[in-house]
């Protein structure tokens, strides 16, 4: 809106403002207690941007245009994130969103089943037009039977849940104080130790009595409410049994009227009449809870506030409050809680100020700092953390210790009670039999006296068109026809009267028959009204222990609160510690993988230097080798030759011995003197060739021989060669496992701080040190969607035409108060003409009907509906974003109004030039070039996110 719209919201808003400044601002003070429990680094404020599209969505529920962005990044206003804090919070749309974040937090995205969905947004839209106290909302839901027309809206929240006792005990607990009691309905939570069985049965006393009358003349239901029906509940565990009243978290059991049967009822429940009894529990649920004492409903709706602003509760998830899920910030929780109740539940001012923390306005980029200096003192801390931790657990163990006892006390106590109780619940059901036939009798009374006034009805009827016939005739003396009729309606009154006084005698009789059985009923009221004195008194002690019971349960769920909150303390700085250790052994691992590296280098040098020596060796062998075998060839030869030349003498020198031999016997012969003289002249060189011939046999093998020891040296340095080859290629075998060891302990040490850093962020950001990312609702999402492709605009235009039909804008120019009604319904019917296009996103991005609506997950259908839905395509094609792109030639422009009506922000300068790019590539598609580059944005993590 305008400024002179907000100037006009300030001031129909000025006892909101004027609180405001009655008393130091709340948003400081919750920084100051943040800033004080943080560990580690604080992100930086985000930017303009960045604020603006995040408290948009959170106080508007959808993105603001291209042209207020501009505005706001252009301001230079110092106060400008205040100024637009108030403007947004003050303006309709406000109202209207709200209203939809009610409904999906009361409301779950039930089917309408009695209460249509238009009537109960109206209802929480005026609701937070008018700035209605929570605690006021809140009882005028659970107490809201559905007649009142103006309150009938506020019924949805059990009507529509049928009235179950059961679901509606659970979404009481969950919705209204925090508690999902959900596993303490058969026994005492399994999971949460602080969560009993008469927990539930506590809050199921007060609803369980609740009905769902249906009115057959009026076609609506509405809730009617029985006068008894106890809470019994028995553990299937333990098999403890017993029935307890309406208790509220964290309190006693109630005290309540008695009234007798027959005299407990304002409208007593008949056939096809809405029971009302004189004293309600429903009612009184929504008058204690509301009261502003329950401490546990007004930590509920601080925490769930602060969740629907930063992302997450204080207190998460927001349906578990208990000891062991202790607040992240629990002085902040307390703060906020008891200013809240101060300021009357007003949770406009809350989210104002919640608004203007800087936690709040915490980028969501981690800081990249050296953490050193900011972790300097939580080592300091850890021993102190500890004392005070076993301390305090000490003392919760201490205090469960007087829980037992005291609970042992309590069932001694009832115990004792049991034939009191028995004896007045005896006289009770004796009441219950006697009041049967006093009920069929009153029936019958009533019936009748019923048919009585209906026949006189008749009767009545009747005589004035008798009288008016008699009339007639005396104008008509002579007219047959009237005549007749006038005989007719005295023939129809005389039958009348007759039926009357039957059914009058009918009533008289039934009426004496009822005076009987009513003094019957009236005796059986004494005794019973004495057993229940005799119970009443009876049970104080057992009243005195369940209090005291009570008492030291609160005890023991607050000191085991703060042992549990001291223990996440020590947890959280231990972590850091270990983290901070762990970054640390970074370096050292990653110089011993340097060293490792090194050593290995070296070894695998070495084995090269040893792997050519080795050749070397090998090399020498091989030639000794070759030589042994030319020696052995040579000597071989020579052996054979000297074998030759022996053979060779042996025979001349035989053949000498024979011829001398002959010549022994023939000495004078001649011939055998010539041969003889000839073969000795022969054998001469032949003994010396194989003289010769030795000698050479005899100088090759030596040479064989020295060739042998050679060769044998030879192979024993290649043996040593080689064994050093060994060694070192086990030292580079040794070296790599150094290596492998080595580079494991660093990845090790890297992954410890990756994971931790993870972590951290996680504690920062719980810790509000950084901004949590934030998806965007489905509703959210269809409004962005529809506001950035520029349709919003064209539907706006005719929202405002509906609503000039009946309230003209001229009508209204001078006058505030109506200028801000007429604002209100355009943007109420805006709200009803969006909620069809915004229906496609929820039934794709919301979770189940009636289970929590804050998990993001993704899923195919989503996937395919944001690539090929006709919506998102379509109004990527069709909305006033295309036509204004179209004609914006200038590159810087052109980028800046897409990144604008879409991210909320301006573009960078590779953004620019990508979109510049993109555009040129495709000049002869530009049409779709421009829907593209629209399609691309919107289907971006970016814009699903809130920022």
């Amino acid at each position: 809106p305008p400024r002179s719209i907000f100037v006009l919201c300030l001031v129909l808003n000025s006892a909101f403002v004027t609180t405001l400044c009655a008393s130091e601002p709340l948003a400081p003070r919750i920084d100051q207690l943040v800033d004080a429990g943080q560990i580690g680094p604080v992100a930086s404020l985000a930017g303009d941007a960045e604020f603006l599209r995040r408290v948009s969505l959170d106080l508007h529920g959808v993105i603001p245009s291209s042209s207020e962005a501009r505005a706001f990044l252009d301001d230079t206003s110092p106060n400008k994130r205040e100024i637009l804090v108030d403007r947004l919070i003050s303006s309709p749309r406000f109202a209207v969103h709200m209203s939809n974040v009610f409904d999906v937090m009361l409301m779950e995205r039930r089917a309408d089943k009695h209460v249509p969905t238009l009537e109960w947004h109206n209802y929480l839209q005026a609701a937070f037009e008018k700035n209605l106290p929570f605690d006021q909302m809140a009882r005028e839901i659970l107490s809201s039977d559905g007649v009142d027309p103006n309150l009938r809206p506020a019924a949805k929240f059990f009507l529509d849940r049928d009235a179950e006792p059961h679901v509606m005990a659970r979404d009481v607990g969950r919705i209204f104080f925090g508690m999902d009691l959900q596993c303490a309905q058969c026994h005492d939570h399994p999971l949460v130790d602080h969560y009993l069985q008469t927990d539930y049965y506590g809050l199921f006393a007060f609803v369980n009595r609740t009905v769902v009358f249906a009115d057959a003349t009026a076609k609506k239901s509405f809730l009617g409410e029985k006068s008894d029906g106890d809470a019994n509940y028995k553990s299937v565990f333990t098999q403890d049994a017993g029935n307890i009243r309406p208790q509220l978290p964290g309190e006693n059991e109630i005290d309540e009227p008695r009234l007798r049967q027959g005299e407990d009822y304002v409208v007593a429940p008949l056939p096809n009449v809405r029971s009302v009894p004189k004293y309600s529990r429903r009612a009184k649920l929504a008058a204690l809870a509301t009261n502003g004492t329950n401490r546990q409903f007004n930590l509920n709706i601080a925490n769930r506030l602060w969740a629907h602003m930063m992302g997450r509760g204080l207190v998460h998830p927001v349906d578990l409050h208990h000891p062991l899920n202790p607040p992240s910030h629990p002085a902040v929780l307390d703060l906020m809680t008891n200013e809240l109740v101060a300021m009357k539940y007003d949770m406009r001012w809350l989210l104002r100020e919640l608004a203007l923390t800087k936690t709040y306005q915490r980028s969501i980029d981690s800081p990249a700092a050296d953490l050193a200096p900011q972790l300097a003192g939580v080592a300091a801390r850890i021993p102190v953390l500890t004392a005070e931790y076993a301390a305090l657990k000490i003392d919760a163990d201490e205090s469960r210790k007087a829980v037992d006892a005291a609970q042992a006390e309590f069932k001694t106590a009832r115990s004792a009670i049991g034939a009191v109780e028995t004896a007045w619940r005896t006289a009770e059901t004796a009441v219950t039999v006697a009041k049967i036939p006093v009920d069929a009798a009153m029936a019958a009374v009533l019936k009748s006296q019923g048919e009585a006034t209906a026949k006189q009805t008749a009767i009545n009827a009747v005589n004035e068109a008798a009288a008016k016939s008699a009339d007639v005739a005396k104008l008509l003396p002579n007219d047959k026809d009237v005549a007749a009729a006038l005989t007719a309606f005295t023939a129809k009154q005389k039958q009348l009267t007759d039926e009357l006084a039957v059914v009058q005698k009918a009533v008289a009789d039934q009426t004496a028959a009822l005076q009987p059985v009513q003094v019957k009923l009236m005796d059986a009221y004494a005794p019973a009204d004495t057993a229940y004195v005799a119970y009443a008194e009876a049970k104080k002690p057992m009243d005195a222990a369940k209090s005291r019971l009570i008492t030291v349960w609160n005890q023991h769920k607050s000191k085991s609160l703060e042992a549990a909150i001291r223990k996440r303390q020590l947890d959280d700085s231990q972590f850091h510690v270990a983290w901070q250790v762990a970054t640390m052994n970074v370096a050292p691992a990653r110089a011993a993988v340097d060293r490792a590296k090194g050593g290995l280098a070296l070894a695998v040098q070495s084995v090269e230097q040893q792997r050519v020596e080795v050749a070397k060796q090998l090399g020498a062998v091989t030639e000794v080798e070759k030589a042994v075998a030319e020696a052995g060839k040579l000597l071989d030869e020579a052996k054979a030759q000297f074998a030759a030349k022996q053979i060779e003498v042996q025979a001349v020198s035989e053949a000498v011995a024979k011829t001398d031999a002959a010549l022994r016997k023939l000495p004078a012969d001649a011939d055998l003197t010539s041969a003889a003289q000839k073969l000795k002249e022969r054998l001469e060189p032949l003994v010396k060739e194989a003289t010769v011939l030795e000698q050479a046999m005899t100088g090759r093998d030596a040479v064989v021989n020295e060739m042998t020891i050679e060769l044998v040296a030879a192979r024993q340095m290649l043996a040593t060669a080689t064994a050093e080859m060994t060694n070192r290629q086990q030292l580079v075998t040794s070296k790599t496992g150094e290596l492998n060891q080595a580079m494991t302990a660093t990845q090790s040490a890297e992954s410890e701080v990756v994971s931790g850093r993870t972590r951290l962020v996680d504690l920062w950001t719980i810790g509000a040190g950084v901004r949590m990312l934030k998806q965007v609702s489905p509703e959210q999402l269809g409004w962005d969607v529809i506001q950035a492709t520029g349709v919003l605009d064209s539907q706006r235009v005719a929202a405002d035409a509906e609503v000039e039909k009946t309230l003209p804008n001229a009508s209204v120019a001078n006058d505030a108060g109506r200028l801000m009604v007429r604002a209100m319904k355009v943007e109420q019917q805006l709200n009803e003409q969006m909620r069809g296009h915004v229906a496609p996103f929820v039934v794709l991005y919301a979770a189940t009907a009636g289970q929590p609506q804050d998990d993001f997950f993704a899923t195919p259908d989503q996937a395919l509906f944001a690539a090929n839905g006709g919506a998102v395509v379509g109004w990527s094609a069709g909305g006033q974003l295309t036509q204004r792109l179209q004609v914006l030639t200038d590159a810087n422009a052109f980028s800046d109004e897409l990144y604008l009506s879409t991210l909320t922000r301006r573009p960078t300068d590779v953004e620019i030039k990508e979109s510049t790019e993109y555009m040129a590539a495709h000049s002869a598609e530009r049409s779709q070039a421009v829907r593209d580059l629209i399609w691309s944005l919107l289907t971006s993590a970016e814009f699903r996110f809130n920022h």
